[in-house]
């Protein structure tokens, strides 16, 4: 693909290699996801999840939402992956909830979307190309959630050059048989709103950051959100990723947080450049970014917590040290040195209720 275009940003190969109609990754070529897939996901190896998310779902839907018992109600699922979090969730609403649902998918993956058609009743989930669609058909009304949706989308990438005092942005040039070499141009003014960002956030919270220190910024996943935000009358977020808040997001990573994943074996440095379309490529989440985002959009942040404390809140009884022991899994996503740590969950809120 470089050799058409000679050279492109970093932002730019990310989203070709992921989403491009006829080679991307995500619209092409992805088989599954989980054990036979490239990557696992929380949703693939546990129902806990999921329960803690019908939990929540319980919860919003009274204090948000305000629909009584008896009432229908919605809810979005972005991005469901092989559709296990979506038959764990409904399967786990009480009695009292799950009559009254109507679960909405936005899909933009079509290996995976069928993946999701074979394991989900059709009668229960209605599909969507667009937050738009889904927000439509919820008169605007929703209770939202994703898990491993934000670290899919394109990352624009930075370094940080000490001695110039200036970030300097990535770009990558094909060198024909000699692969993808980096290339960095700085960025000495603040000429538009997203070099605004850079220069005022990270700089002003008087972070020390050493020479070549790499970022990334999700922008994508902003200009999304701001094209579907306004729809959202009333409801709630739940989002999971992997990550942090700035700077601990970048906490002993000089080269930033980009990797990629193929056949379950974690790729770094210029192998994400090899084998376009046929591997994920993924980064860790700023989660000081999605909460100003978010605020500046409307909406109001309840909390951001580790994976380990959202499940706790949710489901009091995972406190057992036995039972964790017991479920190597639940071990695994409880794990205050891995996944329980590693993940993070942040709640938002529009309308409605309020923190």
């Amino acid at each position: 693909f470089l050799e058409l275009n000679g050279i492109m940003s970093f932002e730019e190969f990310m989203h070709e290699a992921l989403y491009h109609p006829r080679f991307g990754y995500y619209s092409s070529n992805i088989a599954t996801v989980g054990r036979r897939g490239d990557f696992s996901t929380s949703a693939t190896i546990s129902d806990t999840v999921a329960r803690a998310i019908a939990r929540w779902a319980a919860i919003e839907r009274k204090e948000t939402l305000g629909t009584a018992i008896g009432r229908r109600w919605n809810v979005i699922e972005v991005g469901a992956g092989d559709g296990s979090l979506a038959r764990d969730f409904i399967s786990h609403l009480s009695i009292l909830h799950r009559p009254f649902l109507s679960y909405h998918i936005v899909e933009i993956s079509e290996p995976l979307r069928r993946k999701q058609q074979e394991k989900l009743p059709r009668r229960q989930v209605r599909w969507h190309e667009t937050m738009g669609e889904a927000l439509s058909a919820c008169d605007g009304r929703a209770l939202i959630f994703s898990n491993e949706l934000v670290d899919a989308f394109p990352v624009t990438a930075f370094r940080w050059n000490d001695s110039r005092r200036v970030w300097e942005k990535l770009f990558l040039r094909d060198q024909g048989v000699h692969g993808i070499s980096e290339e960095f141009t700085a960025l000495k003014e603040a000429k538009t709103e997203e070099d605004s960002s850079i220069f005022g956030s990270w700089q002003s919270d008087g972070v020390p950051l050493k020479n070549g220190q790499r970022c990334e910024v999700h922008w994508s996943y902003r200009e999304w959100q701001k094209e579907w935000l306004p729809q959202l009358v009333e409801g709630a977020l739940l989002t999971i990723d992997y990550g942090a808040r700035f700077p601990d997001v970048y906490h002993k990573r000089p080269r930033g947080t980009v990797r990629g994943y193929f056949q379950g074996v974690r790729l770094e440095g210029t192998e994400i450049y090899d084998r376009f379309g046929h591997q994920d490529l993924t980064c860790d989440i700023n989660f000081t970014d999605l909460e100003q985002w978010g605020e500046s959009m409307g909406l109001s942040t309840v909390s951001t917590t580790s994976q380990r404390g959202f499940l706790t809140e949710m489901l009091p009884s995972l406190n057992d040290s036995k039972l964790q022991q017991q479920d190597p899994a639940l071990e695994f996503l409880m794990s205050p040195y891995g996944a329980g740590k590693a993940f993070q969950v942040l709640r938002q809120r529009k309308g409605g209720g309020t923190s």
